[in-house]
């Protein structure tokens, strides 16, 4: 049986993409994996044949180069036949692995890495171009010696165009569901699940629910993700002073399968994120997952984001700084049940023909089959 090992310092074992889809694809494909990423709060249970998990306890930055330095030490080891990182800070590693040891590597590219660098400040401070650049370079000089580039989405490429070594599309699609029968929870529930952050429309998610308490509506918004320390401060200040409590939930960090099932069970899915320059093309993974439930949503009114809504009719677009704005388009759907069933029933049939991981699976295979 081939061997695999998947890493990744940064994400937690059991996440979405790393763990659900991936490593539990190549298992069941017949490759023997073995995952080493970050603690979670759920712990595994060794419940999937061929696919082992050993977790680390996650490190500051400054502190992240002892994980990378254990990571090195059991690749160059290990006898498996592929090794699979998952993080930009993980790609010198891969570049020493295939240098001197002449290990295969596949990098799985999760996000636009430059545009998130161009975001990031030191301090205050944005990052130098001078430092972007030099950044880029050597980025791409490692990249062309990896075996193979996993892109998590299609324009990622656009800053690749010079790169020779194997490519492929892998898109975050979430599992083919069927049909949903699970009842909805008794009031309208407003839904979002990913990273917590000002950028993704955190505090704007707060207003929201102050204007449609303002505006008396039944309704309760659930925010899924770890949230940082200071803005679990901003929360419990703005909603202590606005008399949410009954409103909004924080639900913390939930596995797939119980997320899934809060999914079904609500009515309104939210995909706020700011005009940042990571998220101008780069599809929200939770916009897909909310398709496969036939869950309407109201996502940013960025080009690509449009184009999404209006190809597939299952959803709306607003202005993602403006909580007035959000909470109108909120409303509509609120109002009215029908157009709710109608867009999700789009959604539906767009995650079955076109936007699912058994599509993507396929090509994981093929390019393990080709490595």
């Amino acid at each position: 049986m081939k061997k695999v090992l998947i890493m990744s310092s940064v994400h937690p074992w059991n996440d979405t993409r790393v763990f659900h889809k991936e490593a539990v694809s190549l298992a069941q494909l017949g490759y023997e994996v073995t995952l080493y990423a970050m603690v979670s709060n759920h712990v595994y249970e060794d419940s999937i044949p061929n696919l082992r998990v050993v977790t680390f306890a996650p490190k500051s930055i400054v502190q992240r180069w002892k994980i990378w330095l254990q990571f090195y030490k059991i690749a160059k080891r290990s006898k498996v036949e592929i090794i699979h990182i998952h993080d930009p800070e993980l790609l010198p590693l891969g570049y020493l692995l295939k240098r001197m040891y002449r290990k295969k590597i596949i990098f799985d590219m999760h996000e636009d890495f430059p545009a998130v660098l161009e975001g990031k400040r030191i301090g205050k401070v944005r990052m130098p171009k001078w430092l972007l650049r030099l950044v880029s370079t050597v980025e791409k000089k490692m990249l062309q010696k990896m075996n193979a580039v996993i892109f998590a989405e299609k324009y990622y490429k656009e800053n690749y165009e010079t790169l020779t070594t194997k490519q492929m599309d892998i898109y975050n699609y979430p599992f083919l569901q069927e049909v949903t029968k699970m009842l909805k929870f008794e009031r309208q529930t407003l839904i979002y699940a990913g990273a917590i952050h000002e950028i993704r429309g955190f505090k704007e998610m707060l207003a929201v629910a102050k204007l449609l308490k303002e505006a008396n509506y039944d309704f309760q918004l659930m925010i899924v993700g770890k949230v940082p320390e200071r803005l679990e401060i901003y929360a419990e200040q703005f909603i202590g002073k606005h008399g949410l409590e009954d409103k909004v939930r924080l639900l913390g960090r939930l596995d797939l399968p119980e997320l899934m099932t809060y999914y079904a069970k609500s009515h309104i899915g939210l995909a706020i994120l700011h005009p940042e320059a990571n998220y101008l093309q780069s599809l929200p993974t939770k916009v897909f997952e909310y398709m496969s439930v036939s869950l309407p949503y109201v996502l940013s009114n960025f080009e690509s984001y449009e184009r999404l809504v209006k190809e597939t009719k299952s959803g709306f677009v607003v202005n993602p700084l403006s909580p007035d704005e959000i909470a109108s388009r909120i409303q509509v759907l609120l109002d009215d049940p029908l157009t709710q069933a109608e867009l999700g029933a789009n959604g539906y049939k767009q995650h079955v023909a076109n936007f699912n991981w058994s599509l993507e699976e396929r090509k994981l295979g093929e390019l393990y089959d080709e490595i």
